[in-house]
Order: C-alpha cells, then sequence, then structure tokens
C-alpha cells in the first residue's frame, strides 16, 4: 500500500510539472489559487559533519511560494493534509543518514551505506500541518550527499493534499 502511495504521489508531482513549467531552468512561482506545491533538488556534493539543514538549492517548483532554497526549509501556509518525499544518493563509500524534521522535531529517516559504490534512500510521509509549521530535512551524523550541475539526485517535495483545519 505505501508503494501505491508512494507512485501516486509521485505521478501527481510529475503532471504537475509537466502542465506548469515553460522554462527547463525557472521554477514556476503562483500565490494565487490554493494549492501548493514545491520541488527542489541538491546541484552540488554535501558532506554534513554536522547535523545541518540540507539546501535542496534548485526549485523545479514552488507554487504557494512555500519553500526556501536559501534555507532548506517548507513553511505551510494553507492548513490540511501534506504528502512529503525526498531521497538522496550517497557518495561512493559514504553513508547517508537524512532525518525530516516538523517544527524541529523527528519524525522519519532514510539512511544508506555502501562500502564500495554509490547508495541510494528514499522515505515519504504524510503530515497534518497548520499555518506557520515547518518542515525541513537534516543530515544525520557524518553525511555524505552526491549531487552536480547536470546529475540531480537528491531532492525534496510536497505537497497539500487535502485542504482542511490542522489538528495536530
Amino acid at each position: 500500500m505505501k508503494v501505491f502511495i508512494c507512485a501516486v504521489a509521485l505521478c501527481v508531482l510529475v503532471c504537475i510539472e509537466a502542465s506548469v513549467l515553460h522554462k527547463k531552468s525557472a521554477p514556476v512561482r503562483r500565490q494565487q489559487g490554493s494549492f501548493v506545491a514545491f520541488s527542489a533538488g541538491l546541484t552540488s556534493m554535501v558532506n554534513l559533519t554536522t547535523n545541518g539543514t540540507v539546501v535542496f538549492n534548485k526549485e523545479f517548483i514552488d507554487l504557494g511560494d512555500t519553500y526556501d532554497n536559501q534555507t532548506g526549509v517548507f513553511t505551510c501556509s494553507r492548513p490540511g493534509v501534506y504528502m512529503f518525499l525526498y531521497h538522496g544518493l550517497s557518495e561512493t563509500s559514504g553513508q547517508m543518514w537524512l532525518d525530516l524534521y516538523k517544527n524541529g522535531a523527528y519524525e522519519i529517516t532514510a539512511y544508506a551505506h555502501n562500502g564500495q559504490d554509490y547508495a541510494a534512500a528514499s522515505n515519504s510521509i504524510l503530515m497534518d500541518l497548520n499555518v506557520g509549521d515547518t518542515v525541513f530535512i537534516r543530515g544525520h551524523g557524518s553525511s555524505q550527499l552526491y549531487g552536480t550541475q547536470t546529475e540531480v539526485y537528491a531532492t525534496f517535495s510536497g505537497y497539500l493534499l487535502s485542504p482542511g483545519g490542522g489538528g495536530q
């Protein structure tokens, strides 16, 4: 069931991106309307030796202007249930711990390690958010993330699945 939900979520994001992007390199920003969605990628190698926030610097889409590609933080502008997905690729002979946080509190982890090659990890979560709640990805321990300007392997995406009052 988790795989089905993740597949549906990815299909929705792909459809959204395909229908609204008019320039490949420019993020789309729209504050009108009620839909909230963002998707961002990492365009450089990152070695996190402390538990720092991962800044996914390349915005693919940002409907609702909720993701800050300077800080790596999503800030909720509309209450409701949100879907968040993230993915990373560890550097050769490295490890990667990526934790997702809501308002500074730990929620879930993605972990990858391989002694002689690259390794990938992903995770996703549905969360009930209120206006002003924040969501971000933080490296756990010593993490090595692979990425270049022409090869984006690490991504962080989220969207409003069901508008509502928020309750947790």
